[in-house]
């Protein structure tokens, strides 16, 4: 198996572009699906079951956030130059 190795730099961005693209579409879909939910027949018990696993899919991203910016710190001290 081949590996790509990546200069350090790169990743760094590259890390950055994904958590990016991740809470942008956490928002979007989240912002969405609750403006749905306003106008659709949905029971109360089903929406509040759907609100709160958006609840829990903001929270998860915030921890996610916290990984990732021990990840982007550790990279960025590492003496690698290559990953």
């Amino acid at each position: 198996i081949w590996s790509t190795m990546i200069d350090k730099n790169e990743l760094l961005k590259r890390i950055s572009a994904i958590e990016q693209s991740e809470e942008s579409v956490i928002s979007i879909y989240s912002s969405h699906i609750q403006h749905v939910l306003r106008y659709s027949n949905i029971n109360k018990e089903s929406q509040a079951k759907i609100i709160e696993m958006l609840k829990q899919l903001d929270s998860d991203l915030e921890e996610h956030k916290i990984v990732t910016k021990q990840l982007v710190d550790a990279i960025a001290k590492s003496e690698k130059s290559i990953f």
